[in-house]
């Protein structure tokens, strides 16, 4: 065979092998050191023909000595038959060793077999703080407090709050007219007990002094107690009405008119001692119309 031939045939077997070669992928990081846990990127790019179907490492791929952080990638470039895939990967390391390398893979797909192509390693350099360890370790033993902030717990004063609101509207709801009922019987027998402390006053002064004065005050303290009683205004009636208002009481008729001719009239009656006892009549009505207004109100809660 000719020497030209052979030269030719030569030539074209190593044309094709290079035709069938896989080209490599590249990839770096984005610098050259690092410190320990911190955040860098490592950038890969494979060009290859556009009809070949190339996967590049998932997530779930071991990066050791490094974790994954994030993977971004991005979508498939062609130009002129040639297709570019590419991805960046946030990497971090809490390794300790001085030099770290990482070289990734791409996979080749072709029919049913699957081809494994690495990049060529690349490297950073751990950035040491710390140079040396002097053993053994020395322990601070002094340290100084800092001082925290005190925080009011609003949350927990909210809960109280509601928790304490929904009690009382419970014990109100249940108890609420019970309640009601024992504070106005309290209001009743405190102003019954100082009505009769004050007009007891009056009374006995009268009687020893015989003081217009202390029976006036006597007679209007009586009125102004029925008028806070009977929740009426009593006490700006004329004897004729207060006594129309008790349905013609005989005791309330007779002790007015008696008590009026005394003021009015500067006239004690031509009895002696009527006023006195026209002034026990009114203590002993007064009396009367509290134990009615007591009964009304415990009898209040069967109705």
């Amino acid at each position: 065979m000719p020497r030209g031939y052979i030269i030719i045939l030569l030539c074209s077997l190593q044309a094709g092998a290079w035709g069938q070669q896989i080209p490599r992928p590249e990839g770096s990081f984005n610098r050259d050191t690092a410190r320990l846990g911190e955040l860098l990127q490592y950038t890969l790019v494979h060009h290859h023909p556009a009809t070949q179907e190339v996967v590049l490492p998932p997530e779930s791929y071991n990066f050791a000595p490094f974790e994954l952080v994030r993977k971004d990638f991005f979508p498939t470039a062609t130009k002129a038959g040639i297709s570019t895939d590419s991805a960046i990967y946030t990497l971090r390391s809490f390794e300790i060793e001085p030099v770290q390398q990482l070289a990734l893979p791409v996979y080749i797909l072709s029919n049913q077999d699957t081809t494994e192509v690495f990049a060529t390693a690349d490297a950073v350099v751990l950035h040491q703080l710390v140079k040396e360890v002097q053993e053994p370790l020395q322990v601070k033993a002094d340290t100084e407090l800092a001082t925290v902030e005190e925080r009011f717990n609003w949350p927990e004063l909210v809960l109280w709050l509601v928790a304490s609101a929904t009690f009382l509207s419970l014990v109100w709801l249940i108890f609420g007219q019970a309640i009601q009922r024992k504070y106005k019987l309290y209001r009743l027998r405190k102003d019954h007990v100082y009505f009769a402390s004050r007009y007891n006053s009056h009374e006995e002064r009268f009687k020893k002094t015989g003081a217009m004065q202390s029976l006036e005050k006597a007679v209007s303290l009586w009125k102004n107690y029925l008028t806070k009683l009977e929740r009426s205004a009593i006490n700006s009636f004329t004897t004729k009405e207060i006594v129309e208002y008790y349905e013609n009481d005989e005791e309330v008729n007779t002790a007015l008119r008696i008590c009026d001719k005394a003021i009015y009239g500067n006239v004690q009656t031509e009895t002696e001692g009527e006023t006195n006892l026209a002034l026990g009549m009114l203590r002993r009505f007064a009396k009367s119309r509290h134990k009615t207004q007591r009964e009304l109100i415990k009898n209040a809660k069967s109705k």
